[in-house]
């Protein structure tokens, strides 16, 4: 190898931590857009503020727009899991096969919400007699938003590589995201969700130089 190849070549260290910060970005760009910035949008004219099953009137643009963002969310926010999985975690089994069921959740979730945009129903998609909409409780939601983030911040907080706030902030996202929906109206409780994600993304940014 030259000198030249030497210096164009980056250091096992560099790639790893540049591959952390594109991931701590991807998840910090996708909490902005698919939570946050649809949260102001559901607020400006809501979307599921009817009963079960409805959407109140909107135009096809609006559920398109609505769907592709969150279609987009659960690849940013399995980066940013992915992001604390390398950089937070031990990486043992237990966590490899949470994430692999967050991606499989993820993955439901992105189908459901396109069928949502196609079909302008809630009860988008039927197995058995059981609808999946927008519920994150049947559409894989549960598995990335609340349940991969409630295991991988207990995986941190055991395996004592990032500060212990920043374990119980992802512990939080997990936890205190499972309830939002619950508690607030949708437009709110996609800020809020938002606001959580955005955290977990700068502490997958901020520990990249452990990865």
């Amino acid at each position: 190898m030259t000198v030249q190849e030497a210096i164009a070549t980056p250091a096992p260290g560099e790639s790893s931590e540049r591959l952390i910060r594109q991931l701590g970005f991807a998840c910090m760009g996708t909490a902005m857009l698919s939570s946050v910035v649809l949260g102001l949008l559901d607020l400006v004219h809501p979307v599921f503020a009817g009963g079960r099953y409805t959407l109140t009137p909107a135009s096809p643009l609006q559920l398109w727009a609505y769907g592709f963002l969150q279609v987009v969310k659960p690849l940013g926010f399995l980066c940013g899991l992915y992001g604390l999985f390398l950089t937070g975690t031990r990486r043992g089994p237990l966590v490899k096969l949470i994430l692999g069921f967050a991606t499989v959740g993820g993955a439901w979730y992105a189908v459901v919400w396109i069928m949502i945009a196609i079909t302008q129903r809630d009860d988008a998609i039927y197995v058995g007699t059981r609808a999946i909409g927008s519920d994150a409780h049947s559409n894989g939601g549960l598995l990335f938003l609340w349940l991969a983030p409630s295991v991988i911040g207990v995986a941190t907080l055991l395996a004592g590589r990032i500060a212990r706030w920043q374990a119980v902030w992802v512990v939080a996202v997990g936890v205190v995201g499972s309830q939002l929906f619950g508690l607030l109206k949708p437009g709110l409780a996609l800020m809020v969700e938002g606001i959580l994600w955005l955290g977990l993304g700068w502490i997958v940014y901020a520990s990249r130089r452990g990865a």
